[in-house]
């Protein structure tokens, strides 16, 4: 049997993850078995179960926490545990680790042998993080913004969520009709989701052609760097997920406009206090209360009651983990195999609970962005209103 070695070592900084996806291609070079060790056998698979492991972020400090996406997974499950095929599903906790991501990526592809995998927690995808993806030669579903995959060789990828490039055209189309854009501030934390949508911002400025005023801070300094900067300010884009912001951002008063990111957490919005009034973010338009004019489907309906009377009201991240596994388990109707379900996955389109999904192979990302509304805050056991 292989003993995984063990290393120690001190890093300064976070590794980049080309060398994550390096170190997991070292540890998988290490597969000679130890010919005194009896190996042990392969897993016996079931011929009628579609094997899909999760990895979430259930511990550890990275945002979003994946505690609403598993909720909705197991609803899922739950919801539909004698369908055809049978799914069935590991949920894995990465623990906010960026290098236990990509190892828990390969043991679910070749340990595990999932026949799809569902990423929800908050990477950088790049072009080492792609190809980590390709090599696990499975489908493997992202529910958090990630770019278009198709333009990096993504052909195992697919997005659920907008992309952040589609979620920063919705929110400065809207406060274009607010005020003049180059008045605006865009604060990130250049944590991981905020580097993605502070990129996706200046290019959808540049292309409008604004400058745009970037203030960067850490969890210490922002309420000293933001108070002054919201006091003068009309428009206010937070790249990113909110936590570090919250308290700055409690100081914006009446006149100042905030726009928060896709992945806000109910939790979070709650904390911003009075200030919450002055808040809105995009999401589907399908998690708010009262449903938008459009009708709704009895899917969408039956979802947002059963998981408001399991947890509270869904964020979209949340719609968007319970449709992975509708979608895979639609994909596989025919059949389980790998190579079958991502040819069902790019050839048509799937109407979820949080939006209606068009793949084709030049198109990963699905999310349709009709469905997009920007959303908010009512009261922490209530969904958000469509603002």
């Amino acid at each position: 049997m292989y003993t995984r070695p063990t290393s120690r070592c001190q890093m300064g900084r976070a590794p980049s993850t080309g060398a994550l996806v390096a170190l997991v291609l070292l540890l998988g070079a290490c597969t000679a078995a130890n010919p005194s060790a009896t190996p042990t056998p392969a897993p016996t698979r079931d011929p009628n179960a579609l094997n899909v492991t999760a990895l979430l972020d259930l511990s550890g400090p990275r945002a979003p926490n994946g505690g609403a996406q598993r909720d909705a997974l197991q609803l899922w499950a739950d919801q539909h545990s004698s369908g055809t095929p049978r799914v069935k599903l590991k949920i894995t906790d990465v623990a906010s680790s960026p290098s236990k991501t990509v190892i828990e990526l390969r043991r679910a592809a070749v340990e595990d042998r999932a026949d799809a995998i569902v990423i929800g927690v908050a990477v950088d995808y790049d072009a080492a993080f792609a190809a980590a993806v390709q090599l696990a030669h499975v489908p493997v579903i992202f529910t958090l913004p990630i770019p278009e995959p198709a333009t990096r060789g993504g052909g195992w990828a697919f997005a659920l969520a907008p992309t952040p490039a589609q979620l920063a055209r919705v929110v400065l189309d809207d406060a274009a009709r607010r005020s003049v854009l180059s008045a605006g501030l865009l604060v990130s934390d250049e944590s991981t989701t905020a580097i993605a949508e502070r990129i996706a911002f200046e290019a959808e400025l540049a292309r409008r052609h604004v400058t745009p005023n970037v203030v960067t801070v850490t969890a210490t300094e922002a309420t000293q760097k933001l108070k002054p900067l919201l006091a003068t300010t009309t428009i206010v884009f937070f790249a990113g997920t909110p936590r570090t912001y919250l308290e700055g951002a409690r100081t914006a008063t009446v006149g100042t406009a905030m726009y928060l990111s896709y992945l806000c957490d109910f939790g979070d919005l709650g904390d911003l206090r009075d200030a919450v009034a002055l808040a809105s973010w995009p999401g589907s338009q399908w998690v708010a209360a009262p449903a938008t004019g459009t009708s709704t489907t009895l899917a969408r309906t039956t979802f947002m009651q059963a998981y408001t009377d399991r947890a509270g009201p869904p964020t979209s991240v949340a719609a968007s983990a319970y449709d992975a596994l509708a979608l895979l388990a639609s994909a596989a109707e025919k059949s389980i195999d790998p190579q079958s379900v991502r040819d069902q996955l790019q050839s048509g389109t799937f109407t979820g609970v949080a939006t209606t999904y068009t793949f084709s192979t030049s198109q990963h990302a699905g999310f349709n962005t009709g469905d997009l509304a920007l959303l908010r805050y009512v009261a922490p056991r209530i969904p958000p209103v469509v603002r």
